[in-house]
């Protein structure tokens, strides 16, 4: 079972190692569209953000009362309309103000992490649908989902990079 420790590490690693791939590139490549899927490398930081929103604002709840929150299950309802809702409301800022606002809401996920303290990272199904711990669902809910999409964006830089 992941501890505290290992989980902020994995999280910061992830977000690091993104970060670090679109630190200096210009903004005009971080709107560029059509460079991860439709997307662009900002679209994708939003809707990372907005993801990990959901997480921040849905979990306490959750662990307090073991059922799906709304703004949960409005989010997986239909996961594409979601998606594609989140990212067109983050259209209007700009690359570095998304990256500021990405920025954030890491912080305000590790907050709430030290908020759950160990023992509450340790409880394993805390609700019907997850048979792990809290600890294996932030990795999977949030460092999985990160690894993915880090992963598209460093193809679509690398792919920039041959052109």
């Amino acid at each position: 079972m992941p501890t505290m420790t290992e989980v902020t590490s994995t999280l910061n690693q992830e977000r690091t190692i993104l970060i670090d791939e679109i630190q200096g590139l210009p903004d005009s490549t971080l709107n560029q569209k059509g460079l991860v899927g439709e997307w662009s490398i900002k679209n994708v930081l939003a809707h990372l953000n907005s993801w990990e929103q959901v997480v921040v604002q849905m979990l306490p709840e959750r662990l307090a009362t073991g059922v799906t929150p709304k703004v949960l299950s409005d989010s997986v309802a239909d996961e594409d309309a979601w998606n594609a809702q989140e990212v067109n409301s983050s259209e209007h800022m700009t690359p570095q103000e998304q990256l500021a606002q990405f920025q954030q809401t890491r912080q305000d996920l590790l907050q709430l992490i030290h908020d759950i303290g160990e023992e509450g990272l340790q409880r394993s199904h805390p609700w019907a649908s997850w048979q792990g711990t809290v600890a294996e669902y932030i990795l999977e809910a949030i460092g999985e989902h990160e690894r993915e999409h880090r992963e598209s964006v460093l193809a679509a830089i690398q792919s920039l990079q041959k052109r």
